[in-house]
């Protein structure tokens, strides 16, 4: 690994496929679980930090992944777009439909705990270089600093 550690909400039940997929990852990155959408919107408004990567189940309990996403992409842009759906079996027609209309990327279970590690890296190392970026183009135009007033 290159040191950076990405910062990742996995929104999943308890004991279930995507949790278990990712528990090689915890290790190596900062990891928090969601056990349902309502956790996740606490854990995302509350983060002192923002998540690197979102990784949610796409037939998530109560309130099914693309309807967190919706609420996300209303209240916070920036953690929906962050979001990556996983989905374990066939896909329903309107799952089909959402991931069709919306940019996030969907993984289908079993996947290689490597594959998602070096995703969530690459998601982390993204974020920062455009965080980075922005922090650059906010500062102050330093070029007539010198000049007199005449």
């Amino acid at each position: 690994m290159t040191g950076h550690r990405a910062r990742i909400l996995v929104v999943d039940q308890p004991q279930a496929t995507l949790s278990l997929a990712l528990e090689a990852v915890v290790a190596r990155h900062d990891v928090d679980f969601a056990r349902d959408a309502f956790d996740a919107i606490y854990r995302i408004d509350c983060a002192r930090r923002p998540y690197d990567v979102v990784f949610c189940d796409l037939a998530l309990g109560d309130v099914p992944g693309p309807e967190l996403w919706a609420y996300l992409s209303i209240s916070r842009q920036d953690a929906a777009e962050r979001m990556v759906f996983v989905a374990s079996g066939s896909l329903r027609s309107e799952a089909r439909a959402f991931l069709a209309r919306v940019p996030n990327l969907c993984v289908e279970l079993p996947v290689d705990p490597e594959a998602l590690e070096a995703l969530a890296r690459r998601r982390a190392v993204v974020r920062r270089s455009a965080w980075a970026a922005r922090l650059v183009k906010a500062q102050p135009n330093q070029q007539g600093a010198g000049t007199s007033r005449g």
